[in-house]
């Protein structure tokens, strides 16, 4: 093939995943009349419209509904060749790697993570994002992330996982005077602060938790929700509410503001946390060399008060 029919092919699969001219060009950083320019000479090899217009934005023709995961698999097969060229140099590498994980699993590897990385390999960017579990797949497929850290009961089967560590849940209240141990019955019966607000994707920590008390035929009153678990210790210091974390926030958090720690009075689950990536990016060497550090780091190392 052309080198210039290559570069089409980029700008297809950019054109077949966005369904925009406009977001294809900034995905790639491109001009706008630049990648108008690549859609005609598309069509023009095609002999296929490939992007109607309807209404404010593009469908994709049936030819391109056909072609779009063969461009995808060639594209990464594209890569899969050139990844395994030469052996990794880390002082001379560069590059971006996006990683989608919660704001507690932000704070538990990404500290220690960007001290390796910064001494390791300066020229390595990385993006850190909240993940979305429900497209975990098709993120990890079309590049939108590179590697996911978090609970993911059920990942695709294509999906690479390998397991990190289990956190076992504990539960926070405001410290008050003579405060007495937490019970099933002030468990229940007090207002709870969960992670995940409508406007916020579904936290699968809560999903777990929330069946793991339904399975003992149990129920919180879900009274607070946020869309970022770095709010929640701040509400219950400052109110009658409580939460359901894992233990060693409960104790981080515990460690500057006026909370006490309880056991969570029911057995429930433990969060098992993983490390999730797709075969696009297995063979790539500073991808895998990324993931062995992050398997190696002890969560929460450069935080304070982790157990």
């Amino acid at each position: 093939m052309k080198r210039s029919n290559i570069n089409l092919l980029i700008c297809l699969d950019a054109l077949l995943t966005e369904k925009s001219v406009t977001r294809a060009a900034e995905r790639l950083g491109m001009s706008q009349p630049g990648m108008s320019n690549a859609l005609a000479r598309l069509r023009e090899l095609t002999g296929d419209p490939l992007l109607i217009r309807a209404g404010n934005g593009f469908l994709m023709t049936e030819r391109a509904q056909a072609i779009a995961h063969k461009v995808r698999s060639g594209l990464e097969l594209m890569d899969e060749i050139f990844a395994d060229e030469g052996p990794l140099d880390l002082a001379s590498a560069s590059g971006t790697v996006t990683l989608a994980l919660a704001d507690s699993m932000g704070m538990a590897y990404m500290p220690a993570l960007a001290q390796v990385v910064s001494r390791a390999a300066p020229g390595l960017t990385l993006n850190a994002r909240a993940p979305d579990p429900t497209h975990l797949r098709e993120w990890l497929s079309e590049g939108e992330c590179d590697i996911a850290i978090g609970h993911f009961p059920e990942p695709a089967p294509e999906l690479r996982v390998m397991p990190l560590l289990d956190q076992p849940l504990a539960c926070i209240t405001a410290r008050t005077p003579g405060q007495k141990p937490i019970t099933l019955d002030d468990y229940l019966a007090r207002p709870h602060v969960v992670f995940g607000s409508p406007f916020s994707p579904r936290s699968t920590m809560e999903l777990t938790l929330t069946q793991g008390l339904a399975d003992a035929g149990l129920e919180r009153r879900r009274m607070v929700r946020v869309s970022s678990v770095m709010l929640i210790p701040y509400i219950v210091a400052g109110s009658d509410h409580l939460a359901t974390l894992p233990l060693w926030m409960c104790r981080h958090f515990a460690g500057f503001l006026p909370l006490t720690v309880h056991p969570v009075p029911t057995k429930v689950p433990s969060i098992e946390t993983v490390m999730v990536w797709h075969e696009r990016t297995h063979r790539i060497a500073l991808q895998g060399w990324l993931r062995q550090q992050v398997a190696q780091i002890v969560p929460g190392e450069a935080a304070l008060g982790v157990d």
